[in-house]
């Protein structure tokens, strides 16, 4: 038996065993997407309906000239799962019938679908040309969402080159796309912040650390297409609570086919950004930055061998200016500048990101029973003055950003029989990332003048995140009469690395107080000095394991059935010896991550389908869950934290404990650097879960057009959030019934005296979500291809979202579990979303005509929504809780909202002819913002209140507080602060494709 032989039937065997013990024992399931590839279903009949056994049904690959052989069973029904997406023929052929053969079937990733073959009695054999692609009606689907196809990847409007951004543009998500190569921000995905499963061709592509980052940048040059899946997905899924998002690489195939491309944005095609004054001798004015753009792409796919092994390999080189405008005032500047600090430091900082991307696969049909593919990534990015540009900050105190990433992937489909199959997909990807001085950043310590200035040196170096991610998964396909059995098992295992910012920053109240300690006058007069003291990071390592079973039976032609049983589990790091905190001496793993699954799909005539879907889903652990329990843990040596001292008030009133300017705090007695604050993690820790119910009706209005409409109900579990638990002995409440702790660290104020605040990540948290969604499609016909998808929906959690990107905030009142419950940070009550290609050929007499009327393309992207929601705070902690964020009296959680968003992106592609048979110059002008609208996506929300005057309590008198404390004397001006939208940008480009 040859090596490969005796490897798949260990892999085969592996999985095999592993799925009928799943199976046996009613327990289950894995996470990653398995179906990256596509399956053709379907019957076969004769002319009068009556279903034809033993037909012999081949389904060919008319791209690389992969076959596969299958028979219809007694009742005629035929299936070919784990496909390699592309364009096929489906051939039926039975005694006494003649050969029907239906082609220019396009299969796309994680679809099903459903070819049914009438054959007629003779011999004359039946071609027919599937014109309008696969069926517009997805009778064989169950989940919400939809795969994005190389015509819409390829054509839409992308000034980013972020195909991430694609994400926003499924049923049932809201959100804003990222200017850059990072992921979409505040993405609602069921009513959740960012809970998203990133994929490569199937393979892990999710950072661990936070919820919804991906771990490596794509290009747009070597992505095919999408698979989008929202909502209730079968046991084969997992790893998230809301959204997969699973990118497919393009393959080669038995012809050349590829692209050059150059993409070049010039500084007068882009507007003044959203929120800045480019006015000229106005007031605030700063000059419009030169966001200039050179992007060169090349790819190129083919045969190496013809039917048998074929390559593709893609490259990008991007230059991205960014710019930022800093605001430090003329007259500040020249003052500073007198004091010998550098002119050239005030000029705009010339931040400019160049990336490069490498996509190298090859795919080979080893044999008729083995097909594999193994592809490798690279990743590169320089991004210079990459953190605390523009604004108040000087050139030096800007650090500059590096990043690297390797993913190494393959994939293993071998037929045992026709109906019993195998896959297995493994990778390793590897990232590090980190922030570093760079060549003008200031030696330090960083110096802030409040309110004027930040220069010398910067607080952003030295931090780094390197995660390596070995996983493999498994599963075996075994079709059993109507029943199509998958079981599956998968590994992942997370080597993480984590290390923090080092520095020391100085802040002054004034210009005049900083050149007084400069020059030695007065070194201990300062408003306050930070520094990092202890070791700056952790290195760890995380275990994620899954199992599933799950059965697709055809009950009837017209009636599917899913149903299945999925295990996760997400073993914990040990932490190590020594931890001086209780909570950070062990970490719990949850053993009982059970996930059932339920699927219908019914289609009650020809035109209809109906689905209904219910499941339970686990959400992977964040590994910062651990991480900042590891990091923030309190041990003298091992551990970090930020020590802060005050200034003295004066010279003579200076103290040991007050470091001479410019020294760090680390040369002062440890007794002065305060008590530390630390992270826990609860004991009775356990993974976050959601209830999912998701009904659809499809309705098919023409061959090509179809209409969705349908209800999502989820409800979370288990959910994360931060609460102060080191608070102890409130001295009263607000008339809200807030309690007011004491301030003081002692054994009388805090449970746990040897430490100040404990920032416990804690679990119980509840969300729901409820939405009603419409999603409209037309298929390429008329040479038009649309998808639009309306949500109405609401969004409620019961505290504010923890360990997310852009969301960590701890609860307001850590003594009323229902106080914090109020709008979601991602609630968004109504999104429109719009993705539309439009391709026409026309036929003139004219010759002129004729060339004027063909080779356009039209393509359009809108994003319409609610603006964001955001909290009503006040500028001081009401209740002396000092990690909370406070609200005035009698407000309710994120009761604010930014204003609506409505943009609109398009891409203009004229052709110029065919030459040569293959080649097409083409012309190309993309926009974002197309409208210039001026999209805001944060406010001000600072209300002024009455403040809580609190006095502690001192030789024997009670503290003392404004129970009033917290009532507002001033509303908010909720005037545009920020955004993370661009205004409008062209740029222009040329490609030839081939």
């Amino acid at each position: 038996m040859s090596i490969l032989r005796i490897a798949q039937t260990a892999l085969f065997g592996a999985a095999l065993a592993a799925g009928l013990v799943v199976s046996s024992a009613s327990l289950p399931a894995w996470a990653q997407s398995q179906s990256i590839n596509g399956t053709i279903r379907g019957l076969v009949s004769d002319s009068t309906g009556a279903p034809i056994a033993g037909a012999t049904v081949t389904v060919k690959n008319l791209d690389t000239g992969y076959t596969r052989i299958v028979t219809s069973a007694g009742d005629g029904l035929y299936i070919a799962p784990d496909l390699p997406v592309g364009t096929y023929s489906v051939s039926a052929q039975a005694a006494g019938f003649a050969l029907l053969t239906q082609t220019g079937i396009h299969l796309a990733a994680g679809n099903e679908t459903v070819i049914d073959q009438v054959l007629k009695a003779g011999s004359v054999a039946t071609v027919v040309e599937v014109t309008s692609d696969a069926p517009i009606l997805e009778p064989a689907r169950f989940t919400l969402g939809r795969t994005i196809s190389p015509e819409e990847t390829q054509n839409l409007p992308l000034t980013s080159r972020n195909p991430y951004n694609f994400i926003l543009f499924q049923p049932g998500v809201s959100g804003h796309p990222n200017p850059e190569n990072g992921i979409p921000r505040t993405v609602n995905t069921n009513g959740l912040v960012d809970r998203i499963s990133y994929q490569l061709d199937g393979m892990v592509d999710t950072e661990t650390d936070r919820y919804g980052l991906r771990l490596f940048a794509i290009s747009d040059s070597y992505v095919s297409e999408v698979q989008t899946i929202a909502n209730s997905a079968p046991a084969e899924f997992g790893n998230t609570a809301g959204v997969t998002f699973n990118v497919i690489t393009p393959t080669g195939t038995n012809h050349y086919h590829g692209l050059v491309q150059y993409i070049w944005r010039p500084k007068a095609a882009s507007s003044c950004p959203i929120l800045q004054n480019c006015v000229a001798g106005t007031t605030g004015y700063a000059p419009k930055p030169d966001l200039h753009v050179d992007d060169y792409v090349g790819r190129i796919g083919g045969p190496v061998k013809r039917d048998k092994l074929f390559f593709f390999a893609a490259y990008e080189k991007l230059k991205r200016a960014n710019p930022q405008a800093i605001t430090i005032t003329p007259a500040n500047q020249a003052t500073l500048i007198g004091y010998g600090i550098n002119a050239a430091l005030f000029n705009p900082a010339p931040s400019v990101q160049r990336a490069q991307w490498l996509d190298v696969r090859g795919d080979w049909t080893i044999n008729t029973k083995n097909q594999a593919f193994v592809r490798y990534n690279y990743f590169r990015n320089n991004y210079p003055f990459n953190t605390n540009v523009g604004g108040l900050y000087a050139q030096d105190a800007s650090s500059d950003f590096q990043d690297r990433a390797h993913i190494i992937g393959a994939q293993l489909i071998t037929t045992f029989t026709p109906n019993i199959l195998n896959e297995f997909r493994g990778s390793w990807p590897y990232r590090n990332e980190h922030h570093v001085a760079g060549p003008i950043t200031g030696p330090g310590p960083m110096i802030t003048i409040t309110g004027v200035a930040n220069f010398g040196g910067t607080n952003a170096a030295a931090d780094k995140f390197q995660e390596k991610i070995p996983s493999f998964n498994d599963n075996v396909t075994w079709i059993k009469g109507a029943h199509t059995m998958k079981f599956g098992v998968g590994l992942q295992k997370n080597l993480d690395t984590q290390l923090q910012d080092v520095y020391v920053q100085y802040t002054f109240a004034s210009i005049a107080q900083w050149q007084s300690a400069k020059n030695g006058t007065t070194p201990h007069v300062y408003s306050n000095v930070k520094a990092s003291i202890g070791q700056p990071g952790a290195a760890y390592h995380s275990v994620f394991f899954n199992l599933f079973a799950q059965d697709t039976w055809q009950v009837k032609k017209n009636l599917l059935l899913s149903y299945g049983l999925r295990y996760d589990q997400y073993r914990a790091p040990t932490p190590p010896a020594g931890e001086p905190f209780v909570y950070t001496q062990g970490f719990r793993t949850p053993l009982g991550n059970f996930a059932p699954r339920f699927g219908v799909s019914y289609q009650p005539n020809p035109t209809t389908v109906v689905r209904l879907n219910a499941g339970l889903f686990y959400e992977a652990t964040p590994t910062n869950t651990w991480y900042n329990p590891l990091y923030n843990n309190g041990a003298a040596g091992s551990g970090s934290f930020i020590a802060t001292v005050t200034g003295a008030s004066s010279e003579a009133a200076a103290t040991s404990c007050q470091p001479a300017f410019p020294n760090t705090p680390q040369q002062v007695p440890a007794s002065c650097l305060g008590t530390q604050s630390i992270y826990a993690l609860t004991p009775r820790f356990k993974n976050e879960y959601v209830w999912n119910v998701n009904a659809q009706v499809q309705q098919q209005l023409t061959k090509s057009d179809s209409l969705t409409l349908g209800y999502i109900m989820t409800n979370g579990r288990n959910m994360q959030f931060l609460r102060n638990m080191n608070l102890i002995n409130p001295v009263g409440t607000l008339l809200d019934g807030r309690p007011v702790f004491q301030t003081a660290v002692n054994a009388n104020t805090r449970l746990f005296p040897q430490f100040n605040n404990i920032t416990l990540i804690d679990v119980g948290s509840n969300s729901s979500y409820n939405a009603l969604t419409a999603t409209y499609e037309h298929r390429m016909s008329l040479d038009w291809t649309m998808s639009a998808s309306y949500t109405w929906s609401h969004s409620i959690t019961n505290t504010p979202e923890a360990n997310s990107y852009e969301f960590s905030t701890p609860v307001q009142d850590t003594t009323n579990p229902n106080g914090d419950r109020g709008n979601s940070g991602v609630n968004r009550p109504q999104s429109l979303t719009v993705s539309t290609v439009y391709a026409p050929t026309a036929h003139f007499e004219n010759r002129i005509a004729n060339v004027l009327a063909n080779d356009n393309n039209l393509a359009l992207l809108g994003n319409f929504s609610s603006g964001d929601q955001q909290i009503m705070t006040v500028s001081a902690a009401l209740n002396n809780d000092a990690i909370a964020t406070s609200r005035p009296l009698f407000i309710g959680r994120n009761t604010l909202r930014a204003p609506n968003i409505a943009q609109v992106d398009a891409r203009y592609t004229r052709g110029f002819g065919t030459y040569w048979e293959r080649v097409k110059p083409q012309l190309l002008i993309e926009a974002n913002n197309l409208f210039n609208r001026s999209n805001v996506t944060s406010i001000n929300g600072t209300a002024q209140v009455v403040p809580l005057n609190y006095v502690g309590p001192s030789n024997g008198n009670p503290a003392t507080f404004n129970r009033l404390a917290g009532t507002i004397t001033s509303q908010p001006t909720l005037a545009p602060t920020s955004s993370v939208l661009e205004a409008r940008i062209l740029q222009f480009g040329l490609k030839v494709e081939f």
